[in-house]
């Protein structure tokens, strides 16, 4: 519990969580929680965009462990902007691909809709195929 309160206390507007899975294969993705400010946290989390009580963020952080704190580094006004972003998304619908918690925390901080973990995916399986047609070829001659 310290460490969640020690965590909370240390966010300054528009810092972004970012936590893996506690065990398993989940571990290899990232998920991300924009901290609005006072004490407000948004994400892209079961279903669609939406607020995050204290309570389900501490049950979030029971699953996930938190890695570490992407700051903002904006002044004033584009933190006004930022959390324009962030609830101009509300309810929009989660998508793996399309739009995932990485995209929405994209968005918030910088504008752009991105998610380094489906460009790499994409990239990790395009070298997969790449390498079985290359080596399925090469069986052939």
């Amino acid at each position: 519990m310290t460490n969640y309160l020690q965590l909370i206390n240390s966010l300054q507007p528009i810092d972004v969580i970012v936590a893996k899975k506690r065990t398993g294969i989940g571990r290899i993705l990232d998920h991300y929680v924009v901290h609005l400010g006072n004490g407000v946290f948004v994400g892209n989390l079961k279903g669609c965009v939406k607020q995050i009580s204290h309570c389900e963020l501490l049950e979030l952080l029971k699953e996930y462990e938190p890695v570490k704190v992407r700051r903002f580094t904006g002044n004033q006004f584009q933190i006004q902007q930022a959390i324009s972003r962030a609830t101009q998304k509300l309810g929009h619908k989660y998508s793996f691909l399309g739009f995932n918690c990485e995209h929405f925390a994209n968005w918030v901080q910088y504008g752009k809709e991105s998610s380094s973990q489906v460009t790499n995916g994409f990239l990790i399986a395009l070298g997969f195929v790449t390498f079985k047609l290359i080596t399925s070829d090469e069986g052939k001659r």
